[in-house]
This record gives C-alpha cells, structure tokens and sequence, in this order.
C-alpha cells in the first residue's frame, strides 16, 4: 500500500506568499494497492490529484471511488470542481454516511447551489452514492474498509481499511481528549497495530484549550494514541491555516526520543508514504 497526499490543511484552503512547505489545500489523500486506488476525503485537495493524473498521463479509473469521513466544506469542496463529477463515462463512487432524511445524493452535492454556486451540482452530477454504516465492513477494489465513528460536530466517521497485507487508519476531525470511555476503547480497538494512523493534528497543545469542543486534536493526543494501540507510524495532519511551517515543524519536540526516526511525520502535499 501506497499513500499520497493532496491536501494536508484544515478549515479552508490558503497560501502563503512565496509558498510554504506545508501546502494549502485542504483533505484529500489517495490509497493505492495495486493498480487500484482510493480517494480519502475530497477537499481542495482534489485539484492537485487531476493536476498529478494529467501530468502522468494516467488513466483516471472508472468509476473513481471517495471515501468521504464527512460533509463540512474543507472535505467536499475538490468535488465541483473534479471532471469526473461531470463525464457520464466516467463518474464518480462516493461512500458516506448518512447524516439526516435527504437521500445521500442530496446530502453530498446539496452546498453546491444557487446562490452558493452557479450549478445545481446534485442534477449534474454522475455519482454512484453508497450508503456506508459504522462498524460494518464493505469492499471496495482490494480494500476492506470498515468506518466507525469520530468525535466531531455532523456525524464525522473515521476508517480502517486494509488489503490483507497492510492497513491504514484514517481518522481526521477527531477530538481524542473530549471522547467517552467508550468511543475511546472503539478507537484504540481499530487502530490496534496499524501500519499507519493518518491523525488530525489541527492545534499546537498550548492553543488547544482555547479550541476545546470544536473537533480536534494534537500532536500530544497522536502519541498517547500510538503508545495504547501500538500503532507502527503516525501520520500528522489537518494542520490549521493558522500556523506557519516553522511552528508545525517546532511540535516535533514532543515527539519521544526513543522512537525510531519515521515513526511520527507531518504530511504535506505532495507526499507519498510507503506502508
């Protein structure tokens, strides 16, 4: 299994004049294994992705698949956008949890209208939509995914997902200090031994009190994580707009001196990470 990322910022998309090593797209990563790959979270993000296939030349699969952890704007934003969307030969499959009474289409592509945008993106949109349940398991390609529930405002889900060989826990918007007992036995349960927790890091420690309540962890949260779980790597990311590189960068000094070098890293776009 492969990862790379397309977008590793929370909140909204920004960039820094000059640039920055941390890019300013928001969620979206792709999974690989195989020839087979899988869209987590379709942020700004996405832009980055159809630049990367134009580039390579690749051929985009069909349908593409996206697994989508929720419906707040920095993770949906990428799809009005993304070509696929529009193209009856190639369309998109979105998996998701249902969130409210609407049918899912409606839920996913619902933001997308006037006058909020000039399209009624649910009409024009060729998507497969998946109804997904947490703690259930689906196929999708060579993926075993099994979703199970996040602490965030809306019904945010997290997964695990392996291909019998590896496997990945992708748990963004999460907040690890406000979770019950429960939840928090859940969480540790699915990232028991995983290869790789991709980890929202969206506050330094010192600001999270002042965030407390809106969703999101730290860099501390991530290790303690990794320590009851026994986790082999952690990746650090959904970094708020509001930190420069330097200040990121700088949070490595919680980091336990005895891990090995690569067992916490901090996304970028652009990365790849090999499981």
């Amino acid at each position: 299994m492969k990862l790379k990322i397309y977008g590793c910022r929370g909140s909204i998309p920004f960039f820094r004049k000059g640039g920055g090593h941390f890019g300013g797209n928001t969620s979206c990563m792709r999974l690989f294994s195989g020839d087979y790959s899988i869209l987590l979270d379709a942020g700004s993000g996405l832009a980055n992705y159809c630049h990367d296939i134009k580039e390579s030349r690749e051929k985009l699969q069909v349908p593409q698949d996206i697994l989508l952890s929720h419906l707040h704007m920095d993770h949906i934003m990428g799809l009005c956008a993304f070509g696929p969307v529009f193209d009856e030969k190639r369309g998109i499959r979105v998996f998701t949890v249902s969130r409210n009474e609407k049918n899912l289409k409606s839920q996913i592509f619902g933001a997308f209208k006037p006058p909020y945008w000039p399209l009624r993106l649910e009409d024009k949109a060729y998507a497969e939509c998946v109804e997904i349940h947490e703690d259930n398991s689906f196929a999708a390609g060579p993926f075993t995914v099994t979703p199970f529930a996040a602490n965030h405002p809306d019904k945010t889900t997290s997964f695990h997902i392996t291909d019998g060989e590896k496997s990945l826990v992708y748990m963004l918007d999460n907040e690890m200090q406000t979770m019950d007992d429960a939840s928090y036995k859940n969480m540790v349960k699915y990232c028991r031994q995983a290869d790789m927790v991709v980890f929202d890091a969206a506050y330094s420690p010192d600001d999270y009190p002042r965030f407390r309540g809106w969703g999101h962890s730290t860099v501390l949260d991530g290790m303690k994580l990794r320590r009851e779980s026994g986790c082999k790597r952690m990746l650090f990311t959904h970094f708020a707009q509001k930190y420069e590189d330097a200040e990121i960068l700088g949070w490595s000094r919680y980091f336990d001196q005895d891990a090995d070098a690569d067992c916490y890293m901090f996304s970028s776009d652009e990365m790849e990470v090999v499981l």
